[in-house]
């Protein structure tokens, strides 16, 4: 499957090595990245505004770009002043915890929405200053996994994309498969990857196991709705792991995806021994195209497989929140709204391979149409069309990091054929029981 469900802080590692994008980004002016969120300078008057903004190391590849914005907020509110902080990926919670102690917080801060629960009592809530057209702005699966008890505690602003499927397609071809025709659901890549493998029984179909993001695209909740107990050790979830165990047994799942690190997998699509990834990134093509030229040949694009729920799960997106004790929550909000309208999120994937929150940014020529015949253009065509269907992984524990690990290593464990499916869930269940119970 090839999915990469890797937590924290992934888009933003994404970013800092994007220094090809430096130059362009320093140039960046307010023509390019700067329109108001159409509200008025929400200062109640002529007196001076002072807000305090962070991002998270933007400042060295983007810092073009973040001062264009600053400067065209300026331009339409003059009677607002911003101050902006960069602030170390590993920084910024533990800054941002201080601030809250101490009273002196910033008003805009971004947090990667894994982050989020450890300030949801400290953060405004930012609905009443949305109207009903700012709301419908946002893509509903990624807006509304920001809510919490009715209140809206961050807006969202940028993410990874979900995964789309990856094609050798002279393997598949091999098969009696048609490339242009993949797998719609992880039945049908199953049973491609059986007769990939009958084909060659050098050649398996896919890497992957069935971790928590699979589970929620097969419908499996993984949570109690009150967030105190594991909720996944269910006959569907049973049924799921079985139907991975006999895909590995049959040569759909290629038996080295047990491996705890995806980038150690000794079957890829680079060396050729699988055949496609129903659940990839076009990452994987970059650097394929770079150093194995008559491979990359050989793939196409597709859409990812779907499970039950019949949507994309991406684990993390990047938001803007406004704590709760700032001194201008309005203007705060104004300006949060104003960072995540579409124009502005259009212009910042313009510079990096990340994927907007808006509907609007979907229409722009970069989403809409590949730029030319590279099927990496083609994979950003595809992932955005399928924005609309992608929802967030949200469990909201404050620990979901360490659950999805502890999740996923009774998996292995499973695909591995130490623990059957019962005792590898009921074992999960129990792990998870007993980390939510703890107190930190």
């Amino acid at each position: 499957m090839s999915v990469r469900t890797r937590t924290g802080t992934r888009t933003h590692r994404t970013l800092g090595v994007l220094t090809a994008c430096t130059a362009i980004a320093l140039g960046m002016t307010a023509c390019v990245a700067g329109t108001s969120s159409g509200h008025s300078a929400a200062s109640g008057g002529s007196d001076q505004v002072n807000l305090t903004f962070w991002t998270i190391n933007l400042k060295k590849n983007f810092g073009g770009y973040v001062q264009g914005l600053i400067n065209g907020y300026r331009k339409a509110h003059p009677d607002v002043t911003l101050t902006w902080v960069d602030v170390p990926g590993n920084d910024v919670v533990p800054k941002l915890l201080a601030a809250v102690a101490s009273g002196e917080v910033p008003d805009v801060v971004n947090l990667t929405n894994l982050n989020l629960e450890q300030f949801v009592p400290a953060l405004a809530d930012l609905g009443p200053h949305l109207t009903p057209e700012q709301r419908k702005s946002y893509q509903p699966t990624l807006l509304a996994p920001l809510e919490r008890d009715g209140k809206l505690v961050g807006l969202p602003w940028y993410n990874g994309g979900s995964p789309v499927s990856i094609i050798n397609t002279e393997l598949v071809k091999k098969a009696g498969l048609d490339p242009a025709d993949p797998p719609e659901t992880f039945t049908e890549a199953m049973e491609w990857g059986e007769r990939v493998h009958t084909a060659d029984s050098t050649v398996y179909g896919m890497n992957g196991i069935p971790n928590d993001i699979i589970l929620e695209m097969e419908g499996v909740r993984l949570l109690a709705p009150d967030k105190k107990k594991a909720a996944f050790n269910t006959p569907a979830a049973r049924a799921v792991l079985e139907q991975w165990a006999k895909g590995m047994k049959d040569g759909a799942i290629a038996p080295g995806a047990t491996v705890k690190d995806e980038r150690q997998y000794p079957q890829t699509l680079t060396n050729q021994q699988v055949a496609f990834a129903a659940l990839s990134f076009p990452a994987v093509l970059v650097g394929m195209e770079k150093n194995n030229p008559d491979v990359f040949a050989k793939m196409a694009i597709g859409p990812g497989a779907l499970g039950k729920a019949g949507s994309y799960v991406v684990p993390d997106q990047q938001t803007f929140v406004v704590p709760a004790r700032s001194k201008n929550v309005k203007a705060a909000a104004d300006f949060a709204l104003y960072l995540t309208n579409a124009e502005n999120q259009t212009a910042f994937c313009k510079l990096a391979p990340i994927y907007p929150s808006t509907v609007e940014s979907l229409k722009d020529p970069l989403f809409s149409r590949p730029e030319t015949d590279s099927i990496i253009d083609e994979a950003r065509t595809q992932i955005a069309k399928q924005l609309p269907r992608t929802t967030l992984s949200s469990m909201g524990t404050g620990k979901d990091e360490e659950l999805r690990e502890r999740l996923r290593e009774q998996v292995r464990a499973f695909m591995s054929g130490s623990k059957s499916a019962e005792q590898a869930l009921a074992d999960a269940e129990r792990e998870w029981n007993e980390l939510l119970a703890a107190t930190d």
